[in-house]
C-alpha cells in the first residue's frame, strides 16, 4: 500500500507534510509510552508480560486502566467489558474520518483503523478543517498516524525496562500528567481544537466520579462533538469569505 500511496511526488508531499504536522506531538508520544510501561512493571507483571501487553493492546489508557483490574482479581469478562467501554472513541474517530476514508478497498480502511491514533486524528482533523483545499488526504492520514507508532511503542518498551531502576513511588504518577501535557500542549491549534478540549475538560471533569468509566466515555463524545462543530463552522466561515 505505501508504495502506491506515495507512487506521486504530490502525495510525498502530502505525506511529509503530514509527518511535520504531527512531529511536535512525538516527545508527548514517548513520553507517554515511558509512563505507561514504567506503570505496567510498577503494577506487578514481568518484563514479558509487559512486552506481550505493549505489543498486543496497543493502547495506553486501556493498559492503564486494566492494570489495577488485574491486580484487584476482577473478573476477566468485565474488564474486557471496561477495556470496550474505554476505547468507544475509537469508533467515534471512525465516524469523522469516514467521509475522507469511505472510498478506499476495505483492507485498507481496515489497516488505516487499526493504526488510527489520538494525536494523529486529532492533527488531521484540526488541518482538515484550517486548509482549503485539503487535498491527497489519504497520503496526508498516512504520514499523522504511522510515525506515531515508533516512539510510542519505543517508549513503552523504554519505560518497561526503566522500571526495574526507578524507585517504587506513587510519586511517579505525576510523570503521567507530566507526559499528558506534553502530548497535549502541541495539538492545541486552531477553534476546533481548543473547543474539543475545553469540552472534555469540562465533562471529563463533571464525570470522573461516574461508574464505568462513563466519565471518559462522556468527555470524548463531548469533546469530539464540539470539535466537529467548531470545524463545520469554520468551513462556512471560509467558504462565504
Amino acid at each position: 500500500m505505501k508504495a502506491r500511496l506515495l507512487a506521486r511526488p504530490a502525495r510525498r508531499a502530502r505525506f511529509r507534510a503530514g509527518l511535520a504536522a504531527v512531529a511536535p506531538a512525538l516527545p508527548g508520544v514517548a513520553a507517554w509510552g515511558v509512563v505507561t510501561g514504567v506503570a505496567l512493571v510498577e503494577g506487578g507483571l514481568t518484563i514479558a508480560q509487559s512486552l506481550g501487553m505493549s505489543f498486543l493492546l496497543l493502547s495506553g489508557t486501556t493498559a492503564l486502566i486494566a492494570l489495577p483490574m488485574l491486580a484487584a482479581g476482577v473478573s476477566l469478562p468485565l474488564i474486557a467489558l471496561t477495556a470496550v467501554l474505554t476505547g468507544l472513541r475509537f469508533p467515534l474517530y471512525s465516524a469523522a474520518l469516514s467521509p475522507d476514508l469511505e472510498r478506499i478497498p476495505a483492507r485498507w480502511r481496515w489497516l488505516a483503523g487499526f493504526l488510527m491514533t489520538d494525536p494523529g486524528t486529532a492533527v488531521y482533523l484540526d488541518c482538515r478543517a484550517r486548509e482549503r483545499p485539503f487535498v491527497n488526504r489519504l497520503a496526508f492520514y498516512a504520514g499523522v498516524t504511522w510515525v506515531v507508532w515508533l516512539p510510542w511503542l519505543g517508549g513503552m518498551v523504554a519505560g518497561i525496562f526503566l522500571a526495574a531502576a526507578l524507585p517504587s513511588s506513587g510519586r511517579l504518577a505525576y510523570l503521567g500528567i507530566l507526559a499528558m501535557l506534553a502530548l497535549v500542549a502541541p495539538m492545541l491549534r486552531g477553534a476546533p481544537a481548543w473547543s474539543a478540549a475545553l469540552a472534555a475538560g469540562v465533562v471529563g471533569l463533571a464525570g470522573a466520579g461516574w461508574p464505568w468509566k462513563l466519565g471518559l466515555i462522556a468527555a470524548v463524545l463531548a469533546g469530539l462533538t464540539a470539535g466537529l462543530v467548531a470545524e463545520s463552522r469554520q468551513r462556512r466561515r471560509q467558504d462565504t469569505a
